[in-house]
């Protein structure tokens, strides 16, 4: 008993989302004060009437719509493979039923479909001039979506912002810079990944590059590169890529270690490397190290 009991809930919960159980319960208050009123026991004008009959209908659609979404969306979800591509069609199958259940409604209240599709032309240049950065950010996420320059679960920078994609919504990326702490991410605006450079660093490991400024080349500078590049090496837990080499830039001499490291033990592995390439340089307090 106790069984059945558990596993009727599961159904109820399974079946009914949030709009869905909201528009039934609109649907049953209403379709109970119309019967009370046809059985004598409540009196309701007749013009009132008539305005609560075509709000049932129009609510019973909605209610429809939605129980369809709920009992469809995830058969239509495991269609796709990726992720993105789940979310993506999922939100555009769930918005084409319900543009379909409002075409029901307004052809019930008599409007032809030439009407239909002057008033949604019309409403559709409307809301184009009044939400404009919403329709921008919208454009962005499916841009997103399709084109994949990164993906769930992929470790990204964009200007000051580094971080794990944890989900593409429609108006916000959010970037979960400390893993370890779920509860602590970052909202990137979707238009900013249109207007500024994206560093896509990988799902596991990343490249991280460290410049050392040089006053002058290191005596014996082949056998000093090689003695950091193998301690580096040691250091890492990905050998697979250590490189050590010297480097001009804005006419300034530097040294450049580029190497693997997980997200998780990017402080850890930079303060290390850094810490090693002091020693060796043997430099004062007055030391310093940039990122590029």
């Amino acid at each position: 008993m106790m069984m059945a009991k558990l596993r009727l809930k599961e159904l109820k919960i399974r079946l009914l989302s949030a709009p869905a159980l909201f528009f039934s319960i609109l649907l049953i208050l209403l379709q109970a004060a119309l019967y009370l009123d046809r059985h004598g026991f409540i009196y309701i004008p007749a013009m009132l009437g008539i305005v609560l009959r075509n709000v049932s209908v129009v609510i019973a659609t909605l209610f429809i719509t939605s129980l369809l979404i709920r009992l469809t969306v995830k058969r239509f979800f495991r269609l796709f493979d990726e992720p993105e591509e789940r979310i993506y069609f999922s939100k555009i199958y769930s918005w084409s039923l319900y543009s379909l259940g409002l075409f029901v409604i307004l052809y019930y209240f008599g409007v032809s479909l030439g009407n239909i599709t002057i008033f949604l032309g019309l409403m559709a240049t409307g809301l184009a001039f009044a939400v404009r950065d919403v329709l921008f950010s919208f454009f962005c996420w499916m841009i997103l979506l399709r084109k994949k320059p990164f993906r769930i679960g992929d470790y990204i920078r964009i200007e000051d912002s580094e971080g794990k994609v944890i989900h593409i919504g429609t108006f916000y990326v959010l970037v979960d810079a400390t893993p370890e702490f779920p509860q602590d991410y970052i909202r990137i605006p979707n238009r900013l990944f249109l207007e500024k450079s994206v560093f896509n660093l990988g799902k596991t490991t990343l490249h991280d590059r460290i410049s050392f400024p040089l006053a002058q080349l290191p005596e014996n500078s082949g056998d000093f590169i090689k003695e950091i590049k193998e301690n580096i090496a040691t250091l890492s837990e990905k050998t697979g890529y250590v490189a050590v080499y010297v480097d001009i830039k804005d006419e300034k001499l530097l040294l450049v270690v580029d190497y693997l490291v997980s997200f998780e033990k990017k402080v850890e592995k930079r303060s290390e490397i850094i810490r090693l390439v002091y020693d060796k340089l043997g430099k004062g307090p007055d030391f310093d190290s940039k990122r590029e």
